[in-house]
């Protein structure tokens, strides 16, 4: 019983640490596809994991070449521009207040507000540099624990079947294919809708002239990868930019958001991801918003491939257990 409490006191404090490596896993399953194909065409398999964590690696490095300066650099701009940008807000709630005077009471304009806003803005400043330090130390073991599972899985197969009874282990070895089979039509599902988003957003903020398209495009792409809250995630920073331009530019930018997150990711992405992962989307929905709410965004993250899984071992050790024993 002591031994119990303590494990779950351990995983609930390790919870992060316990979702990052599933879903570096994940990743790992996601690249063993691109791995079976160079193996398929006579690549021995070592050489075919190297080839395909290169060209990972490398896409990765290209994506922030691309993005992390222009990204810099809106956010530089947003910063030199925040005083008039307060006070061109104060201006418009003061017109708005001149209008409608019952509002008065309960809004407070002018004085030192401009200057108290940039100060709480970059109060958090050392905070935020040692959470960066955080962050750059999590990304390169998220990555280093890839590169290990895709260049060798049997370890992790092993652990795996090691931990199931022996007669279990063919079934635990068939959930597992299928749960991977399923991974890997997350991840086309995924890049198909991402890149509709992409296009979309690229045109629609161009259309608008918003600062950095190009840029809000790119991570645009990724939005669906963290299902529902992704797409809005994504949408702040375009929005808060476009505040620059007018507060009927930022309303467009951000009705174009919520219109095109809600088809997509609650029609369209469903659909797509219950056809390439066998799985009912009322399901993929559920399981997006109960590990949203009980993980916070890693758990959004994972939501998806944790019910790929979940749904493979409960077909396996569940639905055809009773199968068998109406057999014998």
């Amino acid at each position: 019983g002591a031994a119990a409490v303590v494990l779950l006191w351990f995983a609930q404090q390790a919870i992060t640490a316990i979702l990052m490596l599933f879903f570096a896993i994940v990743v790992a399953i996601a690249l063993s596809a691109p791995v079976d194909w160079f193996v398929r065409r006579g690549v021995p398999r070592q050489w075919a994991a190297i080839v395909t964590l290169i060209l990972f690696f490398a896409a990765v490095g290209l994506l922030g070449a691309l993005v992390f300066p222009p990204l810099v650099e809106q956010a530089v701009r947003l910063a030199n521009n925040l005083p008039d940008f307060v006070a061109g807000i104060e201006a418009q709630l003061s017109a708005l207040l001149a209008r409608y005077p019952d509002l008065q009471p309960f809004v407070r304009v002018g004085g030192d507000g401009g200057e108290q806003i940039a100060l709480d803005l970059f109060r958090g400043v050392g905070l935020f540099s040692l959470s960066l330090l955080g962050g750059v130390a999590l990304t390169i073991i998220f990555f280093s624990t890839v590169a290990y599972v895709v260049l060798d899985p049997k370890p992790i197969l092993r652990a795996w079947l090691g931990s199931l009874p022996l007669g279990r282990r063919r079934a635990g070895m068939r959930a597992y294919r299928r749960a991977s089979r399923a991974v890997v039509g997350w991840t086309k599902a995924s890049l198909v809708v991402g890149a509709i988003q992409s296009v979309a957003t690229l045109i629609f903020l161009s259309a608008m002239d918003v600062p950095g398209a190009l840029v809000w495009a790119v991570l645009a792409f990724f939005a669906d990868f963290i299902p529902r809250i992704g797409g809005y995630v994504m949408a702040f920073p375009p929005v808060i930019l476009s505040l620059t331009l007018g507060p009927m530019t930022a309303l467009w930018v951000g009705l174009f958001y919520l219109v095109s997150n809600e088809i997509l990711g609650s029609i369209v992405a469903p659909k797509i991801r219950g056809a390439t992962m066998k799985l009912h989307p009322v399901l993929l929905i559920f399981f997006t918003l109960a590990f949203a709410l009980a993980f916070g965004l890693m758990g959004a993250i994972v939501a998806t491939p944790a019910e790929a899984f979940a749904a493979a071992f409960y077909s396996e050790f569940y639905l055809k257990r009773p199968l068998r024993r109406e057999q014998h």
